[in-house]
């Protein structure tokens, strides 16, 4: 099976920490927070937008 799973943020499409839902503090604390783009600093994610 793939541990592999999108960070739980909408906007954001980098991979999620093995032991959190989310690839950042920042993703993790914009929780319930409806946004359209993620700013979580990755590389990887910041080239998609």
């Amino acid at each position: 099976m793939s541990t592999d799973k999108k960070c739980a943020h909408v906007g954001c499409t980098c991979p999620a920490k093995s032991d959190s839902k989310y690839c950042s503090t920042y993703c993790e604390d914009s929780a319930g927070t409806t946004t359209l783009t993620c700013d979580c600093g990755h590389e990887g994610c910041a080239d998609k937008l």
